[in-house]
């Protein structure tokens, strides 16, 4: 099985340049048979829309515009805690009744021996229950006044978001983390899981082994940072 992985496109965020790497997600989803979204593809808390619904939309009319783009293509929403919110989710589900060849998980998908997920177990929640509470605080998240959005803008200008994640999510740090909630849901290397492919930390991860698997993290479609769709072979 041919999968393409690609995460943190925070699609709705002004900051994001996803639209930059479409051709290149494109080439490689032409000839995928899965396609996995692994979490942050939408951006609610940054959303430059006006409106909840206005974002919602958006979010959906992007997921149409992939499968139809891609008709033989299946594809899969992975959650991170940017788009685990409410009226998405509600609207996701809804979508995924009418369109047979889209599913989705708040958390994860095993295939074969790969294993996707968003990575936000990076902030420390390392089992299923602490990362439940974690998320449960993005459900019905508010958008930061258009002030604490300026201030960002700023930030992003000085490359404060190149710096901070890899003083909050050193690779070490973050593989233990991550192998420590792998473990927990029950997919550890003990049952044929070699690959895992996560995003939150906008750090890219090249194929780095870390007790007995390999992590792959394409980066982040934003300013200064390192990005690409992944191909995984299942």
């Amino acid at each position: 099985m041919e999968i393409v992985v690609v995460s943190d496109l925070h699609v709705l965020c002004r900051r994001s340049r996803w639209r930059a790497h479409r051709d290149a997600l494109d080439a490689l989803a032409v000839d995928a048979d899965l396609l996995v979204l692994n979490g942050d593809t939408f951006d609610f808390k940054w959303s430059d829309h006006a409106t909840e619904e206005g974002a919602v939309a958006e979010a959906v009319r992007f997921l149409r515009g992939i499968l139809e783009t891609f008709p033989r293509c299946r594809v899969h929403v992975n959650l991170g805690n940017h788009d685990h919110y409410a009226p998405y989710i509600e609207a996701l589900d809804a979508l995924a009744r009418r369109q047979p060849r889209l599913t989705w998980h708040p958390y994860f998908l095993r295939v074969g021996n790969t294993l996707f997920l968003h990575g936000d177990v990076a902030v420390g929640a390392v089992d299923p229950e602490q990362l439940a509470v974690y998320r449960g605080k993005w459900l019905h998240k508010k958008r930061p006044h258009a002030f604490l959005g300026r201030v960002y803008d700023m930030a992003f200008r000085l490359r404060v978001h190149v710096l901070l994640p890899r003083l909050f999510f050193p690779t070490t740090r973050t593989l233990r983390r991550l192998h420590a909630y792998i473990y927990a849901i029950g997919h550890g290397a003990d049952t044929g899981l070699e690959h895992v492919y996560f995003g939150h930390t906008h750090v890219p991860v090249r194929a780095r082994r870390f007790r007995g698997l390999t992590f792959h993290n394409g980066g982040a479609p934003l300013p200064h940072i390192a990005f690409a769709p992944l191909r995984a072979r299942v």
